[in-house]
């Protein structure tokens, strides 16, 4: 499917100190499955959130090429507090041969929405900007907090988009303010190494999960 695979980019920027990344990833599989996904996303975010690095964040912490890695993440613990809706990521972040952040926790706050699908047959790349989303069946929004030299604020939305009745897109938004440490370390290539690799990789471990969960059916 041609329109498919025109719809595969990753695309970051620098507006406003805030460093933004687009990606979108086809999916041979439908929106039912893909959302499927994503309520195990949910699952597991709710009531087992280390699960989540056996396959949504699976290899997402260091690349193997140690030229890239600007930082690493080294997680140790995830928590999700039911009565306040967030999640906790505890994790140290390493610049090589620079220093070592301890113990950084990340608060994550979540929002999920369901809608009914709605397929877009006709879905070309002009369409999706995160201005003007497409018929969308499942809304995942992360807002995430943390108020020292490593991040000001992030916060992230992603999308499943039908497409017809045996495809979809996954379709994310990230946007990161740094502290102001990091804000002077972290130059666009860096971000695209340390951060757009991460996005890329979480989005495609979702579309293959998806995929490989369809063809077993």
């Amino acid at each position: 499917m041609k329109l498919l695979y025109c719809l595969c980019f990753i695309s970051s920027f620098y507006i406003n100190k805030m460093y933004t990344t687009i990606c979108a990833v086809p999916v041979d599989a439908p929106a039912e499955v893909s959302d499927s996904i994503f309520a195990r996303f949910v699952s597991d975010f709710q009531t087992s959130p280390d699960a989540l690095f056996n396959w949504a964040f699976y290899g997402v912490g260091t690349q193997e090429d140690d030229e890239k890695n600007a930082f690493l993440l080294e997680y140790k613990e995830t928590v999700y507090v039911p009565e306040k809706n967030y999640g906790c990521i505890t994790t140290d972040v390493v610049i090589p041969g620079v220093t070592r952040f301890k113990n950084i926790v990340l608060e994550g706050t979540v929002i999920d929405e369901k809608d009914t699908i709605i397929y877009n047959p006709n879905l070309c790349v002009d369409s999706l900007n995160m201005n003007n989303i497409p018929n969308w069946n499942r809304h995942f929004y992360i807002d995430v907090s943390y108020s020292k030299s490593l991040l000001e604020h992030g916060f992230g939305n992603i999308y499943i988009i039908p497409i017809d009745s045996t495809h979809s897109v996954f379709l994310m938004d990230i946007n990161i303010k740094y502290g102001w440490f990091f804000n002077i370390f972290v130059t666009m290539k860096v971000y695209k190494n340390s951060v757009e690799w991460r996005v890329n990789r979480y989005m495609n471990n979702l579309k293959r999960i998806a995929e490989e969960l369809y063809a077993e059916q």
